[in-house]
Order: C-alpha cells, then sequence, then structure tokens
C-alpha cells in the first residue's frame, strides 16, 4: 500500500460524470462519501458512496463485482420549517434534481441524477464499468433529515440505490 490517499476509481467515476452532465445546482458540490457536519451555505450538495460489494466467480477467466452505489442528495428545508408553507418545495427540489420529467412526455430529464445515469449506462467500456439500470432495480427513497448534517441543518433528502457492474479477468 502507498502512503498516496486512496480514491476509488468508480466512485470518482460516477462524481466526474454527474458534475459534468448532471444536475446543474450539484456541480462542484459532490462529495466521494456521506458527510455528516455539512454547512447550510453549501446545501444543495450531493454524496456518493457504497452500500457494499458482491464479488462472483463467473467463469474460469472472469470475475464479476457488483458495487452497490448510493448517491444520496440534500436540500436545505429550513425555510420550509420557519414559516407555514402550501408546498413543499424542497422536497419538490429533490425530486427534480433526482428523477425530474419532462411534463409533456414523463421521460426522465437528461440532468437528472437517473437521467443521467440511463443516458450513460455503460459508465466507462474500456474499463468494463456498467451502470445496472436495465437489468437491476434503482432503488428511491425520499425523506427529511432533522440535523442529520449537524446542528440546527433541516433537510429534505433523496437516496438513490444502484449498482455498476464490474468484470475483470482473472490473471
Amino acid at each position: 500500500m502507498s502512503n498516496n490517499r486512496y480514491e476509488d476509481p468508480i466512485l470518482h467515476e460516477l462524481k466526474s460524470l454527474l458534475d459534468r452532465e448532471g444536475p446543474k445546482e450539484l456541480r462542484g458540490r459532490w462529495s466521494v462519501g456521506d458527510s455528516i457536519n455539512v454547512p447550510v451555505s453549501s446545501l444543495p450538495r450531493g454524496f456518493i458512496s457504497y452500500d457494499g460489494m458482491v464479488v462472483k466467480d463467473d467463469t474460469d477467466f472472469t470475475v464479476v463485482v457488483e458495487n452497490r452505489v448510493i448517491i444520496s442528495v440534500a436540500v436545505d428545508m429550513k425555510k420550509e420549517v420557519i414559516k407555514p408553507v402550501e408546498r413543499a418545495g424542497s422536497h419538490e427540489q429533490v425530486i427534480e434534481i433526482m428523477a425530474g420529467r419532462d411534463p409533456e412526455t414523463c421521460k426522465y430529464l437528461e440532468d437528472s441524477i437517473v437521467g443521467c445515469l440511463i443516458k450513460n449506462e455503460d459508465l466507462d467500456l474500456r474499463r468494463g464499468l456498467h451502470i445496472n439500470v436495465g437489468s437491476e432495480e434503482m432503488e428511491m427513497d425520499f425523506g427529511m433529515g432533522i440535523e442529520k448534517r449537524g446542528p440546527g441543518v433541516m433537510t429534505a433528502e433523496g437516496v438513490l440505490k444502484f449498482t455498476v457492474r464490474h468484470e475483470q479477468s482473472r490473471g
């Protein structure tokens, strides 16, 4: 092992993709790993991390790794707590960022996170990286984070879970 700080190539490939083609309001606001202490001024913010990995011996010469990835998005919602609102704008902002749809066609917007991942299903063919959007489920959850990101920080949050598949030859 080297003394240099390790950077996971798959998580950094996803971060680079989302910075380049993902939601405009999150460009330059992605972190690898989920942060607990986040200044309100840095919201909205996206976090990319692993939930786990499954390593399979696919054939005599191939190892398949299924990297379970979690993307979380946090949006400031304190203004909605301070005064009564008829519409939870922060919740809809999270939905738009995560899985916004065209109002006419209901297709995912290409710069939403889901739209960006679908558009770039072949994440990096040279390195054998594929986002499993067709053969695996992409699961999304939405909710609130009361002081989840730090004291006094209230967020509307979305969590997306999916798999990045990597095949490598053995040897």
